[in-house]
C-alpha cells in the first residue's frame, strides 16, 4: 500500500508535466515574438559577451538567463521550445516538492489529486506559451524547496545541513533566480522567522525539543535580507518602459478613482477561479460586479484557512501552509501595486500571466483543508467549517477545470496562429517596421535588427534554411 501512494505523489506530477507538454505541442510552434525580440537585440549574437552580462542592473535580468541563453544558443539555435520545456520542467519541480511534502503529511488521496489538478490548471497558459519566462516556474520550485527545508526545522526534525541550506539558499535564489520575486519570498521568509520566535518566546513552545535558537534566527533574517537589498540596488540601475502606462503617482491616483483599485484587487482574486480568457469567451455578459463579488469569496477562503491553521493547531505541526498563503496574498499586492499604471483597466490583474504567483495561495488553502479534515487531525471540525471548506474547494476546482477545458480547446487556433507568424516572418525583408510589429506582438522597434540577427546566423526558424 505505501508503495503504491508512493506512486501516486510521483506519478500526478509526472502526469502534469505530461498533461502541459501536450498542450503546447497542440497549440505552440518553434518560433520568436513578443519579448524575445528585445532579448534577440539585447544579448545576441554574441552571448559569451562579459558586457552584456556585468551591467549596473544584472539582478534584475536573472543571472541564470545568462546560462540557458548559452546553452540554448550553442545547441539548440536559440529554441523557444527549449525555454518552455525548462518552464515546464521548473513547475514539475514545484508539484514533486508539494507531493513530497503530502506524503510526509500523510494528505489523503482526495486532496491530493484535487491539489494537482488545480496546481497544473491552463489558467497560467501565458507563462508556459511564453518562453523567456522559464526562469518563474524555476524560480517558486526553489522557493518552495526553501519553505519546506524551514518547515523541518521548524519542526525540529531538521536533516544533515538544512541550517547551512537556510543560510545559503537566500544568496543563490535572491541574487541569481528570482528577479523581482525575490520581494516577496523574503518578506515569506521574515513573517516566518518572526512566528517562530513569537511561538518559541511567548508562547513557550517546543522548549525541550527546540533546534533552532534566537541567534541563529537572527543569523538566517541577515541572511534573507542582504542577497534583497542587493538586489534593490541593482534595480534602481533599471530603466522600465511600459506601453499605455498611466502617469503620475499612485497615491494621487488612488484619491481619483479609489474604485478602480478595489476592482482590480478583488478581481485579481477572482481570477483563481476563472481565468481571464474564459470569461470573456464566455461569460462576458456577466456584469464586472460578479466578478469583484467572487473575488471577495476568494479573499474570504483566505481568512478562513489562516483562521484553521490557529484552531486547529496545524501551524504547531507545520509552518508550510502559512507561508504559501502569505505569499499568494502578497503577490496580489506586489501585482496591484506594479500593474495599477494600466488604469482604467481594472481587469489587468486577472492575466494568466500572474497566475503563478497567486497560485501558491491557492494552495495554502487546499493544503489548510487537507491537514485540518485529515488524519491525526487534533480536533473534529464542526459540519458548517467542513461544508464551507468543501464549498470553496468545488468552487476552485470547477473553474479551473472550465479554465483548463477552454483554453484546451482554444490552443488550435493558437498553434494556427503560430504558423501563419512564422511564414510572414520567414519573409520579412518584404514587411515594413509597423507590419513586424503587428505579426511580432512587440510595440517598440527593432524588430527587423532582430530578425536579420536570427536570420545571419541560421537560428530559430531560419535554423532549416542555413
Amino acid at each position: 500500500m505505501k508503495t503504491r501512494k508512493t506512486y501516486l505523489y510521483l506519478g500526478l506530477p509526472v502526469a502534469g508535466i505530461l498533461f502541459y507538454l501536450c498542450y503546447l505541442h497542440k497549440a505552440a510552434i518553434d518560433v520568436v515574438y513578443s519579448d524575445y525580440i528585445r532579448l534577440i537585440n539585447s544579448y545576441l549574437p554574441d552571448v559569451w559577451t562579459p558586457d552584456k552580462f556585468f551591467v549596473p542592473d544584472v539582478l534584475t535580468r536573472i543571472p541564470v538567463n545568462y546560462l540557458e541563453r548559452i546553452i540554448n544558443v550553442g545547441l539548440f539555435g536559440y529554441s523557444v521550445s527549449f525555454d518552455r520545456l525548462l518552464g515546464v520542467l521548473g513547475f514539475g519541480l514545484s508539484a514533486l516538492l508539494i507531493g513530497s511534502y503530502c506524503r510526509k503529511q500523510r494528505i489523503r488521496t482526495g486532496w491530493y489529486v484535487i491539489l494537482m489538478v488545480i496546481m497544473f490548471s491552463l489558467n497560467k497558459w501565458e507563462m508556459l506559451y511564453n518562453g523567456t519566462g522559464w526562469a518563474h516556474f524555476l524560480a517558486f520550485a526553489c522557493f518552495f524547496y526553501h519553505y519546506l527545508v524551514l518547515d523541518r526545522v521548524y519542526k525540529g526534525r531538521e536533516h544533515r545541513g538544512d541550517k547551512i541550506r537556510l543560510a545559503v539558499l537566500p544568496a543563490v535564489i535572491s541574487l541569481g533566480i528570482a528577479g523581482p520575486y525575490c520581494a516577496i519570498y523574503t518578506v515569506t521568509l521574515l513573517l516566518a522567522y518572526g512566528f517562530i520566535l513569537v511561538s518559541d518566546r511567548l508562547l513557550e513552545r517546543r522548549k525541550a525539543s527546540r533546534t533552532v535558537t534566537g541567534a541563529q534566527i537572527a543569523g538566517f533574517v541577515f541572511c534573507a535580507v542582504c542577497p534583497f537589498f542587493l538586489y534593490l540596488l541593482s534595480n534602481s540601475a533599471a530603466v522600465y518602459e511600459y506601453s499605455g502606462a498611466a502617469e503620475g503617482s499612485m497615491i494621487t491616483a488612488f484619491f481619483q478613482e479609489p474604485e478602480f483599485f478595489l476592482k482590480f484587487f478583488l478581481k485579481s482574486f477572482a481570477s483563481m477561479v476563472f481565468g481571464v480568457e474564459f470569461i470573456e469567451r464566455r461569460l462576458a455578459a456577466i456584469p464586472g460586479v460578479c466578478w469583484c463579488i467572487l473575488g471577495v469569496m476568494v479573499l474570504a477562503s483566505y481568512f478562513l484557512a489562516l483562521w484553521m491553521n490557529f484552531y486547529y493547531g496545524i501551524c504547531e505541526k507545520t509552518i508550510f501552509p502559512l507561508m504559501l498563503l502569505a505569499g499568494g496574498g502578497m503577490n496580489h499586492l506586489m501585482v496591484l501595486v506594479s500593474r495599477w499604471i494600466f488604469m482604467p483597466n481594472d481587469m489587468y490583474g486577472m492575466s494568466s500571466r500572474y497566475a503563478l504567483q497567486y497560485q501558491i495561495g491557492i494552495l495554502g488553502i487546499l493544503l489548510t483543508f487537507a491537514l485540518a479534515f485529515g488524519r491525526g487531525a487534533k480536533k473534529s471540525a464542526k459540519t458548517g467549517i467542513r461544508l464551507l471548506a468543501f464549498a470553496v474547494t468545488a468552487m476552485f476546482l470547477l473553474g479551473n477545470l472550465a479554465t483548463s477545458a477552454e483554453e484546451w480547446n482554444f490552443a488550435k487556433h493558437r498553434k494556427n496562429s503560430n504558423i501563419e507568424r512564422r511564414e510572414k516572418l520567414l519573409n520579412f525583408e518584404e514587411m515594413d517596421e509597423e507590419e513586424l510589429k503587428a505579426v511580432l506582438e512587440y510595440r517598440k522597434p527593432g524588430t527587423k535588427e532582430a530578425l536579420c540577427i536570427l536570420k545571419e546566423n541560421g537560428w530559430n526558424i531560419f535554423r532549416e534554411e542555413k
